[in-house]
């Protein structure tokens, strides 16, 4: 089913993708700070319909569910000291899809990959 692409719907679109990857939390108090007329009911209804729509995907990284836009095919650095997340391409992480038939497994449909580490900035602020 088509759905008319609504101001409401747009702006928790846009509000996403300014983000990068968001906690429904985080969405939530971004879109409130910004747009003072939106309730919570028609953030997650819009957020449901996106998903519905594969505009925006859900992601759980470090326990917490994220959301994020829907865009090529990456994976995901965590800074486990501040928290930012960092999209990676399968080129930049050195994985192939023949890496992945070379498991020997039946069949894989898909797969994620999240790594988990201390960012360049947070590294940086513990040197100095």
């Amino acid at each position: 089913m088509i759905r008319r692409n609504t101001n409401q719907r747009q702006i928790v679109y846009e509000s996403l993708r300014i983000l990068g990857h968001a906690s429904s939390e985080n969405l939530i108090q971004y879109i409130q700070s910004n747009y003072s007329n939106i309730s919570l009911a028609t953030i997650y209804r819009n957020l449901t319909i996106l998903m519905d729509e594969n505009m925006v995907k859900k992601v759980k990284l470090d326990g917490i569910d994220v959301y994020e836009t829907v865009k090529a095919k990456h994976y995901h650095y965590v800074c486990k000291h501040c928290g930012e997340i960092i999209d990676i391409t399968p080129a930049e992480a050195g994985i192939s899809s023949s890496m992945i038939k070379n498991i020997n497994l039946d069949r894989v449909d898909d797969f994620d990959i999240t790594f988990y580490g201390m960012c360049h900035k947070c590294q940086k602020n513990i040197i100095n």
